[in-house]
């Protein structure tokens, strides 16, 4: 576990070098795959389009992560201002940031399908980055486990619940970059985005021992990834375009 990268006199937090640079490949790419699937005019919509959805990214990954630690932030609401790489959660991060886009989008008239996709094939990279980084970190804990696959962490051998992440993220990406290239419907990939989000939540999640959870003992991570799966659905439905008959 590095959770400072030193850099002569430097100090760095591994956490929040290594977001820093996901967010930077993840808007690389992002436009990086607009330019692939609408050219010019779709890259040039990215790239307006990204500041936005990054801010309403950092937006809903603070507010969500308070929301359900109101006993700390609730005594101290400077929180919510404070730049806490641990206090930012990945649920609000993408709801936040998808919500920005779609507004976006909405109040200039653009169609958000084809930008979704290209969002869709980009954050798969970004995530792997910043879970290396919640494993150099130290956080996302995973629970104690005797598998031969343990890492140590807080002298723990546990389930390295960040490398899960990854390869969840791996593994979405190159099924995405398969339906990219078999041509898929607009908005079939961020549909499957999503969905294979929902279901990394769901079965990650378990094996975490610092998950957020309400009254009952619920994952808040969780109860997203029945969301996201229900968004899947409901994106499908209503933007992924019928195949010409």
């Amino acid at each position: 576990m590095y959770p400072l990268l030193e850099l002569g006199p430097v100090r760095l937090s591994s956490g929040g070098l290594l977001l820093i640079i996901a967010v930077l490949i993840g808007t690389w790419l992002f436009e990086r795959h607009a330019r692939q699937r609408g050219g010019e005019q779709l890259v040039e919509l990215a790239g307006r389009c990204a500041s936005v959805a990054l801010l309403g990214a950092l937006v809903g990954a603070r507010l969500w992560y308070g929301m359900f630690s109101w006993d700390v932030y609730g005594r101290s609401p400077g929180l919510f201002l404070a730049f806490r790489i641990g206090d930012f959660a990945w649920p609000g991060a993408l709801a936040g940031g998808a919500l920005a886009g779609y507004l976006w989008c909405r109040h200039f008239g653009i169609s958000a399908v084809e930008l979704a996709d290209a969002a869709a094939l980009a954050l798969p990279i970004a995530q792997v980055v910043a879970s290396i980084g919640l494993l150099l970190s130290g956080e996302a804990l995973g629970a104690p486990t005797v598998l031969p696959w343990a890492v140590y962490l807080s002298g723990v051998a546990r389930h390295p619940t960040q490398l899960y992440f990854a390869a969840a993220a791996l593994v979405s990406r190159a099924l995405l970059a398969w339906g990219a290239r078999s041509a898929a419907r607009p908005g079939m990939l961020t549909a499957f985005y999503l969905g294979f989000q929902g279901i990394a939540m769901l079965l990650i999640e378990a094996l975490r021992v610092d998950s957020l959870v309400v009254a009952g003992g619920i994952r808040v991570a969780q109860v997203s990834g029945l969301l996201l799966l229900l968004a899947a659905l409901w994106w499908q439905r209503s933007h992924v375009v019928a195949a010409p008959s």
